[in-house]
C-alpha cells in the first residue's frame, strides 16, 4: 500500500498509509507558510514536544477525531491547560513503541532541544512496509547512527533552520547517519530568524549522503511513496 506525505509547512506533516492518516506536530492557523491549510480529520496526532509552533492545533485535531500520542507529562498539560479530553491522549515515552493500527506502529526516539513539559522527542514510524523518521526539533547527535543501523529508513524529516535546531550542514550529516533514502527539510522559512531556503541543505546532502534524494516540497505539496 502506498504512503502519501504532505508537508504543510514548518514541522507539520500529514501522512496517509496503512489505512491511517497521521498528523505530526500540528501548526496550522498561526503558521505563516501554511497557506490557509485546515486541520484535517485524522486518526492520530504525533507530538514531538509541546512548544507552541508544534502543538497549537492539537485541540482542533482532537475535535476533528484524532487521538494524540505524547509523553505523560505533556498529556497532563494538554488535559489541564488545553482542555483536551484525557481519554483522547495515549501516553508513551522514549524507547517505547505504540501500535497505531494493524500494520502501523510508532517508536519514540530522543531529541536534543527543550520542551515546556516532558522531554523533546522524535518518531520512527512504520506504515505497512514504509518507514519514516521525524526528528522533531533537535541538534545533531551521534545516536542517529544507531537508529540507522536498527531501522531501514525510507524517508527522514529533518530540521535545517538553524538558531533553534541544527542547520543545513548538520542536517545533511544526520541524513547520512540515518541512511535515509529520501530527506525532507523542515523547520525553515517559517520565521525570519530561520534559514529561508533549502539550497544549502541540498548542497550539503550531495556531499554527506550522495545516495540520498532531497525532496524539497512547497508548503501544501504532497508525494506518494
Amino acid at each position: 500500500m502506498a504512503t502519501t506525505i504532505r508537508w504543510v509547512g514548518h514541522s507539520t506533516f500529514e501522512v496517509t498509509g496503512a489505512g491511517l492518516r497521521l498528523v505530526l506536530d500540528p501548526f496550522y492557523a498561526q503558521n505563516p507558510v501554511a497557506k490557509g491549510a485546515q486541520v484535517p480529520a485524522a486518526d492520530w496526532v504525533l507530538v514531538t514536544h509541546d512548544h507552541g509552533d508544534h502543538v497549537a492545533d492539537v485541540p482542533a485535531a482532537v475535535k476533528a477525531g484524532a487521538r494524540v500520542l505524547t509523553q505523560p507529562e505533556t498529556r497532563r498539560r494538554f488535559a489541564a491547560e488545553l482542555g483536551v479530553p484525557a481519554d483522547r491522549i495515549v501516553e508513551m515515552n522514549v524507547g517505547g513503541t505504540v501500535r497505531l493500527g494493524e500494520k502501523a506502529e510508532a517508536t519514540m526516539i530522543h531529541a536534543f532541544h527543550s520542551s515546556d513539559s516532558g522531554t523533546p522527542a522524535g518518531y520512527i514510524v512504520k506504515l505497512d512496509g514504509f518507514t519514516f523518521a521525524h526528528l522533531g526539533d533537535t541538534g545533531l547527535f551521534a545516536d542517529l547512527k544507531t537508529f540507522g543501523e536498527l531501522y531501514a529508513i525510507d524517508l527522514a524529516m529533518v530540521p535545517i533552520g538553524g538558531h533553534y535546531t541544527m542547520d543545513a550542514e548538520a542536517a545533511a550529516k544526520a541524513v547520512a547517519w540515518l541512511g535515509a533514502k529520501v530527506a525532507v527539510p523542515m523547520h525553515y522559512r517559517t520565521f525570519p530568524v530561520l534559514a529561508q531556503s533549502a539550497d544549502g541543505f541540498v548542497a550539503a546532502l550531495r556531499r554527506e549522503a550522495p545516495r540520498a534524494e532531497a525532496w524539497v516540497p512547497e508548503p501544501g505539496e504532497a508525494r506518494e511513496f
